[in-house]
């Protein structure tokens, strides 16, 4: 399970990133619409080696700034059986 949820979180930083680069935002432009001063946070979380990740509120921030909705930020779960 833990796998999942890493690779889910993956995943997550996977489709900000390509929205941002699409975008033409900086990790600066990105880290201050999330409230920070630096690019450092952005980057942090972009390499994944830092335990930073996204919370609800930065994914909220990003999709209205993106013109997205959260979702379309959120990879879909497929059920597994047992």
């Amino acid at each position: 399970m833990e796998k999942m949820i890493e690779r889910f979180m993956d995943q997550i930083v996977e489709n900000v990133k390509h929205e941002r680069i699409k975008r033409g935002i900086s990790q600066l432009a990105l880290a201050q619409i999330l409230g920070h001063k630096s690019p450092n946070y952005v980057a942090k979380i972009e390499t994944r080696k830092h335990d930073v990740s996204y919370n609800l509120e930065h994914l909220y921030k990003i999709a209205h700034e993106f013109g997205l909705e959260v979702r379309d930020l959120i990879p879909q779960v497929k059920k597994t059986t047992k």
